[in-house]
């Protein structure tokens, strides 16, 4: 009777630690709640349409200016809009797409020209814009093969002096400033970048 006694003592005990340990781990997990508060919503990724790029203004062919910047200097050149449509068009295209940056002068012939083009290999040609101008110290004008009825849509050639040309080519701008510079070109050098600026 006695052992019996004893035993359920034992297991009342054993009951009333466990059933107090129980009721404590329920108190700490519910404190641990009301600390951290309920689950924040995760925000959703919003997908939103693409914003359109905004589209560069029209060129004035007739009120621009290209700074053609090289290691020996800047070149400023203005362009004969009303002899040269297409081809001063084309120039500049060619510049606003970057085609000439970090393209070479690979043709230098001293006291005659300099001749650069675009790095990228563009096959494309130009008709040809005569005019009655005269290929001078500092006029530009497109290159083209010999013989051709055709001017490179890329390759440009800037006058060192007057030269004495075997057919028809397109001139299509003139230095205004830099004629320094062109005297010190080389073969190699580069055309860092060239940008348009409105005349004034």
């Amino acid at each position: 009777m006695l052992s019996q006694n004893r035993n359920r003592r034992s297991y009342i005990e054993r009951f009333t630690v466990m059933f107090l340990a129980a009721l404590f781990t329920v108190y700490l997990v519910s404190c641990s709640q009301e600390q951290t508060g309920p689950p924040k919503p995760k925000a959703r990724p919003t997908v939103t349409a693409s914003t359109p790029q905004p589209t560069k203004p029209a060129i004035d062919i007739h009120n621009t200016v290209a700074v053609i910047e090289t290691a020996k200097g800047a070149i400023e050149v203005e362009f004969f809009a009303d002899d040269a449509p297409k081809t001063v068009e084309n120039f500049l295209k060619n510049a606003r797409l970057e085609y000439y940056n970090r393209g070479e002068f690979h043709r230098v012939e001293p006291g005659q020209l300099i001749q650069a083009g675009s790095r990228f290999p563009i096959d494309a040609t130009i008709e040809i814009e005569t005019s009655e101008r005269a290929p001078v110290r500092g006029i530009l004008a497109m290159a083209k093969a010999e013989g051709a009825t055709v001017a490179d849509a890329a390759q440009f050639f800037i006058c060192l002096d007057t030269l004495i040309l075997d057919s028809d080519y397109t001139l299509f701008g003139q230095v205004t400033k830099g004629l320094d510079v062109i005297d010190n070109i080389a073969i190699g050098d580069q055309i860092m970048s060239i940008t348009l600026r409105e005349k004034g």
